[in-house]
């Protein structure tokens, strides 16, 4: 089944956005001393909390959960508050990738700053956070590190979503429930990055 597109004017009042790592700890019972190993595979988790709805606001909210089926359908999230307006050319992979926390691309405007520290790109379904300004050479190449890591490998040509950058998100519970007021009607739901 397809993602969902996110209801247009659907807007939470507060979102509590953040990643979960793929770290593990191995603790020596004598010295205390750690070893951490970390893998591909982090994801993005977020709560959407969503007050003072009303009716049609409300039944957009009700439809759209209702299309989701609880944790059976996906749907695309975009981070609101990060958006770019600023167009910096054709982005695509360049050359073969492997899933790590660098990625080489091509197709940027040349040599200048195309993105900056804490915007978001998608590439191959996966949202990933900029961690550094990026700038281009003069070829229109740049290599961006990215947080969390790439899950897969990217193919050459892949394009790299910048301008409206999304993740594919699940709801995280079958249960499905809003508080209903006379007026207005409110509620929140809980997803995670489904790969």
């Amino acid at each position: 089944m397809m993602p969902i597109e996110w209801p247009a004017g659907l807007k939470p009042k507060e979102m509590t956005w953040g990643r979960v790592f793929n770290s593990r700890a191995f603790t020596s019972p004598f010295t205390q001393s750690q070893q951490v190993v970390t893998h591909p595979g982090a994801y993005w988790k977020c709560t959407l909390s969503f007050r003072a709805m009303y009716e049609d606001e409300e039944r957009i909210f009700s439809t759209f959960l209702g299309e989701l089926q609880g944790m059976a359908g996906t749907f695309y999230l975009y981070p609101w508050r990060r958006a770019r307006a600023v167009e910096a050319g054709a982005a695509r992979v360049d050359g073969s990738g492997l899933a790590s926390g660098s990625l080489r691309t091509r197709g940027w405007n040349i040599s200048q700053q195309v993105l900056t520290r804490g915007d978001y790109i998608t590439v191959n379904d996966q949202l990933l956070e900029v961690l550094h300004d990026v700038y281009s050479n003069g070829e229109g190449r740049a290599t961006i590190r990215v947080s969390p890591w790439l899950r897969r490998g990217p193919s050459d040509g892949d394009v790299i979503e910048y301008l409206n950058p999304y993740a594919v998100m699940r709801l995280t519970s079958d249960d499905e429930e809003r508080t209903v007021k006379p007026l207005v009607a409110g509620g929140s739901i809980e997803a995670r990055e489904a790969f």
